[in-house]
């Protein structure tokens, strides 16, 4: 018998979002929701979720198609980074942080503290670094510029010249921050386009990023199978 969602699984993802960042907190729930009932309840929670929430859609589509347990690589980050005294990163996924601050040994980090699309609650996040990542106000942003300094932002999938981003990286990125900045690193998190509208995130220019590392080519997802035809095709 297929277990069926808790009235409340909206609002518990949206608060673990604030906590992990929307794709680190799609990634526990699904694997989460695969052990308690498989792939009707991740099919089920996506159906309820997947246009609130488009990136847990995205994860949930590519379990659904056999991506059972994406890898997280930062070894092209890194080779970005190489070199760099100090790192400012725009925006919270913690699963992704989790494999890249650990590396950065000899890195000064920095964390961007302003809401990012979601409520987050940044400050906590930094916390939980144990004093390798410092609290930074967005205002305080070009105290970090330099010749050996790189800024970080996460990527959810990039179309063309477009990349998805958080609202708050259209308040750094432009001209100034390309001359202030060595690198300017997007981290396509996701790696394809998102199925569904870009909800809590904003369309920037892929020339705002000096690379963006792990894109790549756009794959169909499976159909929600409570959507109709039509819906589906939207």
């Amino acid at each position: 018998m297929t277990r069926s969602l808790p009235p409340a699984f909206d609002q518990a993802f949206l608060m673990a979002a604030g906590e992990l960042g929307m794709c680190s907190a799609a990634r526990l729930f699904v694997r989460e929701l695969a052990d308690e009932g498989g792939d009707a309840l991740v099919a089920a929670a996506r159906d309820r979720l997947g246009r609130a929430f488009p990136v847990f859609d995205f994860v949930a589509a590519r379990f659904l198609d056999g991506d059972r347990a994406p890898s997280i690589d930062p070894s092209p980050v890194l080779e970005a980074l190489a070199g760099i005294a100090r790192l400012l990163i725009v925006g919270l996924e913690a699963d992704f942080l989790d494999t890249l601050v650990p590396r950065l040994e000899t890195t000064k980090i920095g964390l961007i503290t302003e809401p990012v699309g979601i409520e987050l609650n940044l400050r906590r996040v930094v916390a939980n670094f144990g004093g390798r990542v410092e609290p930074v106000n967005l205002s305080d942003f070009q105290a970090w510029a330099g010749r050996r300094s790189a800024l970080l932002t996460f990527v959810y999938g990039t179309d063309g010249h477009v990349v998805h981003v958080t609202p708050t990286w259209l308040r750094i990125a432009g001209p100034d921050a390309r001359t202030q900045f060595r690198s300017i690193v997007g981290w396509d998190i996701l790696g394809r386009p998102l199925f569904v509208y870009p909800r809590w995130l904003v369309e920037g220019s892929r020339d705002d990023l000096s690379r963006v590392i792990g894109s790549a080519r756009v794959e169909e997802p499976r159909a929600r199978p409570s959507a109709a035809p039509s819906e589906a095709a939207k």
